[in-house]
């Protein structure tokens, strides 16, 4: 892995985009060299494959920006039912954009977290989140540190067992 390609960190706040942006780069490389055909396999029962965690990570990116009442292009939360949480997977790549349309939007998103984040963090961080994730996240804060801090590196964990299952070790 490449090590940070984010500015020098000066807050709490800019570690957390720091590592953010990291692993917007670990994911990218995690996924560059998977042929397009091969994005939806799921081999040796590694469910969450490729097309499906990017989707996943669109969808929650485009799902933080609305919380923050941020526009996302190409935003569908409909989207939720085939990508969100406790969906199934299914080996069907039609059901997904194109990895360069995937990455494309996920980059995008990362760019329009960074600026909505450090922009309304004062103001939205104490704010109740959706009363649906106050068990998990009683605050936009919370919900928020965990997407960027957390979320994405879980899934790139997965990204790397599906890379073995599927014998593509780097």
């Amino acid at each position: 892995m490449s090590m940070s390609t984010a500015p020098a960190a000066t807050t709490p706040l800019d570690h957390a985009l720091g590592i953010f942006a990291d692993t917007l780069v670990w994911i990218t490389d995690a996924v560059k060299d998977i042929p397009d055909a091969r994005l939806a396999e799921q081999p040796q029962g590694n469910v969450n494959h490729p097309a499906w965690t990017l989707s996943h990570l669109n969808l929650t990116a485009g799902f933080l920006l609305q919380l923050l009442d941020e526009t996302c292009p190409d935003f569908d939360p409909a989207d939720g039912a085939k990508f969100g949480p406790g969906s199934k997977p299914v080996p069907d790549l039609s059901v997904h954009a194109t990895k360069e349309t995937l990455l494309r939007q996920l980059t995008q998103r990362h760019a329009l977290l960074d600026a909505a984040i450090r922009a309304k963090h004062a103001a939205y961080f104490d704010r109740p989140s959706p009363e649906n994730l106050r068990h998990f996240a009683p605050t936009l804060g919370r919900i928020t540190m965990f997407l960027i801090a957390s979320h994405e590196s879980y899934h790139l964990g997965q990204l790397m067992q599906w890379r073995r299952a599927a014998g593509m070790t780097k």
